[in-house]
């Protein structure tokens, strides 16, 4: 079987083809070159697809996008670092360049990171040893995003828009979020949120090595650098983790609550910090989760780093297929 997983960035595509158990066969990266408008990267898209076919042809293919999407229909609403996408036929331009049936499926990143850890990642029964059908997967990163496992399927709601976990409010009274909203999880405990923590501290002259690292200047300060304070010891640094570890918790305390999950995922680049972060989130979750919850889930990393959206694409693939295909089509290799 050949299965196709596109993931598309803002600033990369990076595009695999697998087997049925996720293993890599080809792989193709591209720059996404956005600023050229919205057709020249579907372009970029489709001769991506064309590179990766092999003369037999592929079983079906899956697209992982940033922002709001509508996989039933097919179409991507304004996805962020993409001018000129407010509401783009992705599918039906897709199929009309390569001129073929094959089954092509949209999956929000966020999700396809959640199929990925729950069929070929922390989640599967390769690497947690049991099968499993619930999940929760959180990505902590510059936002938070996320995605659900439910009864072993994305759970994506009534228009595909599901499972926001980034949007989570867990302060009433907190930070604005980038959405609108107030006291968002992403707002308060994203790495962008640490490294304004960060920033604060330089701005206020307090003695830490935040400032040393950031040479006294806060636009130098990013999450990396607070956790690499922290690191080397600085009690300022180690409060502000702290606090990100909290925060965090609680939305996973919200998670397990609303979800009622076997496996809970953490994947994005603060999850780098390791124990700076993890264990204020175990300590947090065992004090606050309602105690019948208590030993019914785990809290893993995620196991698939910079491929979890192409795989994330691929599993939602497979997903369409519902099993093995009967026939293959082919896809012209000419770019």
């Amino acid at each position: 079987m050949n299965i196709l997983g596109i993931d598309v960035g803002g600033t990369k595509i990076l595009g695999l083809r697998t087997d049925e158990y996720g293993t890599v066969l080809a792989q193709v990266n591209e720059p996404t070159r956005g600023d050229e408008g919205r057709d020249a990267v579907i372009d970029r898209i489709a001769a991506i697809i064309r590179n990766l076919t092999p003369p037999e042809g592929v079983d079906a293919i899956g697209i992982g996008m940033p922002g709001p999407l509508d996989p039933i229909k097919g179409e991507v609403f304004d996805p962020p670092n993409l001018p000129g996408w407010e509401s783009v036929p992705l599918r039906k331009e897709l199929q009309d360049r390569l001129g073929n049936s094959v089954p092509i499926v949209l999956v929000n990143d966020a999700n396809a990171a959640a199929l990925a850890e729950f069929r070929f990642g922390a989640g599967s029964e390769k690497l947690l040893g049991r099968k499993i059908k619930h999940l929760v997967y959180l990505t902590i990163s510059t936002g938070v995003g996320g995605g659900v496992i439910t009864d072993g399927k994305l759970l994506l709601g009534a228009n595909g828009f599901a499972t926001e976990l980034g949007h989570i409010a867990i302060d009433a009274f907190g930070k604005r979020c980038n959405c609108g909203g107030i006291g968002c999880l992403e707002a308060m405990a994203s790495g962008t949120a640490i490294a304004k923590e960060g920033a604060i501290v330089v701005i206020s002259r307090r003695p830490s090595k935040i400032s040393d690292l950031a040479e006294g200047k806060p636009e130098n300060v990013t999450a990396r650098l607070v956790v690499e304070a922290a690191n080397q010891g600085d009690p300022i640094a180690n409060e502000i983790m702290e606090q990100e570890g909290l925060l965090v918790g609680v939305g996973v305390v919200n998670c397990i609550h609303t979800f009622n999950p076997e496996v809970i995922v953490l994947g994005g680049g603060v999850t780098n910090a390791g124990d700076l972060l993890f264990k204020p989130v175990h300590a947090t979750v065992e004090s606050r989760v309602i105690p019948a919850y208590k030993g019914t889930f785990v809290i893993l990393p995620a196991a698939l780093k910079g491929e979890s959206g192409a795989l994330g694409a691929v599993a939602a693939a497979l997903e369409e297929l519902g099993g093995p295909p009967t026939t293959t089509s082919n896809l012209s290799q000419n770019t």
